[in-house]
Order: structure tokens, then C-alpha cells, then sequence
């Protein structure tokens, strides 16, 4: 069976974590990987892995437009964020990538944390109160700087789950 991963990394949490992933399900399967600069034709892979990273609680805009190009594939999404998973802000990501997998043939979907963009971080610190509320800028600041990158273990689970879930949705 041929897989494909297709990632969009700004950081390289992304990256890290569709790397992982490739590294696992090549094991069992005939794998590409690609970033989403590159991506190839799908047409000739029995499942998708898109991975992205998390901008204003979905995938940043490169992966939605890459997704809505995919048809009638097997597709599972994977994304970095700057919060943590069990978060409110991760439970909402989840919920959210959840509805983007509505109607397809779902692998799932996994999010793990990285390491928001210094950067980004130094945009929060810039915008005004109009724009955002001064209380949720300050929650975004403080929760950017307190980000980390995914552990290994962490990107190991990610890849473990979707082992099991192409295993068990594709016989």
C-alpha cells in the first residue's frame, strides 16, 4: 500500500513531527514525504497524511487549500501547536480538525505541541488592544512563551496512532 505524507513546517515542529511518523509507517508500507511546496499528484497514493501547523485554531491556509484538492482518499491530519493538547485551545484544534475530516475517509487526527515562532511572538506583542482584547493578547503571549516542542515520546505516540488506525482502516 503507498502513503503519502505532505507537511507545512514554519518552525520545523511540523516537520519534526511528519518525519517521525514517515520513519514509523515506512516500515510497514511504501511511503513518500513531501513538504507542501512539493507536493506530488495524489492520485497515486491509497492514504494521506497532511500535517500543518495551527494558525487561529485550524491548519494554517497552505494545508486547507492543499486538503480541499484531495478526493476521495483515506486522509488523516496531524498538527503542531503552540498551546498544549489538553488545553481548551487543543480541545477546540481537535474539534476543529474533527469537522475538516467530516465526510472523508478518516485515518483521524493527532496534535502535538511546538514551539511557536519568536517572531509571531514578538507580532502579539505589537498589536493593539482594538484588534485583540488586551486580557487575550497577554493569554497568547504568555501561552506562546510557555510553548515547547514535541518530545520524542510524544512524536512517537502521534506515529503509533496512525500505524494502528491505517492498519485497522485499511484491511
Amino acid at each position: 500500500m503507498k502513503g503519502l505524507i505532505i507537511y507545512s513546517s514554519k518552525t520545523g515542529n511540523t516537520k519534526r513531527m511528519a518525519e517521525k511518523i514517515y520513519e514509523v509507517l515506512k516500515k510497514e508500507y511504501q511511503m513518500t514525504i513531501k513538504d507542501i511546496r512539493d507536493a506530488p499528484e495524489v492520485e497515486k497514493f491509497d492514504f494521506i497524511l497532511l500535517g500543518a501547523w495551527i494558525d487561529r485554531g485550524t491548519l494554517e491556509t497552505k494545508a486547507l487549500k492543499f486538503l480541499k484538492t484531495i478526493k476521495n482518499k483515506k486522509i488523516g491530519l496531524f498538527a503542531t501547536l503552540g498551546a498544549m493538547p489538553d488545553s481548551e485551545h487543543g480541545r477546540k484544534v481537535i474539534d476543529n480538525l474533527i469537522e475538516l475530516l467530516k465526510d472523508r475517509k478518516s485515518l483521524g487526527q493527532y496534535i502535538c505541541p511546538g514551539q511557536v515562532d519568536p517572531k509571531m511572538i514578538e507580532k502579539l506583542k505589537g498589536i493593539k488592544g482594538v484588534v485583540v482584547p488586551n486580557k487575550i493578547k497577554e493569554k497568547m503571549i504568555d501561552t506562546s512563551l510557555k510553548s515547547r516542542k514535541a518530545t520524542e515520546e510524544e512524536l512517537e505516540e502521534a506515529a503509533k496512532y496512525f500505524a494502528e488506525n491505517i492498519k485497522y482502516l485499511t484491511n
